[in-house]
């Protein structure tokens, strides 16, 4: 993505940004985060809540990282399969993921089974060549 349709992408409420992100996920196949040899990047919130941010392309995950001034992290591919076993794993720790905050650190805000569900669901639109089957 170039630099004006993240600009307009992060200017989308944080729903929008949920959709979108599902339906790319769902398509592509693969997640993007922050991180680095010793993890991934976390955000918190007033109650100490670990947050781990999540974007469906790695131009929309390199221009948070420089906005969020986290420069020490990397972008950083995952499988939406291996996406899918670390939502149960967030779950039973209590956290909570941050799907493509913007540059001020808004976005959708959820539990990691509610995005497990619904990329499952958008997930039984693809067939397994990955190609969408017709509805």
């Amino acid at each position: 993505m170039n630099a004006e349709e993240i600009e307009k992408l992060f200017k989308k409420p944080g729903e929008k940004r949920y959709d979108l992100f599902v339906k790319q996920v769902a398509e592509s196949e693969v997640v993007y985060g922050l991180g680095d040899d010793e993890g991934w990047a976390m955000l918190g919130d007033d109650d100490d809540a670990d947050i781990l941010p999540f974007f469906q392309d790695p131009d929309v995950a390199l221009a948070f990282r420089q906005s969020a001034e986290f420069e020490e992290y990397d972008v950083m591919e995952l499988d939406v399969n291996e996406l899918l076993e670390w939502l149960d794993n967030m779950t039973e720790e209590n956290m909570l993921v941050a799907v493509c905050p913007n540059t001020e650190f808004n976005g959708a805000v959820v539990e990691p089974a509610m995005l497990k569900a619904d990329l499952m669901k958008e997930l039984e639109k693809y067939d397994e060549d990955g190609k969408r089957i017709n509805q």
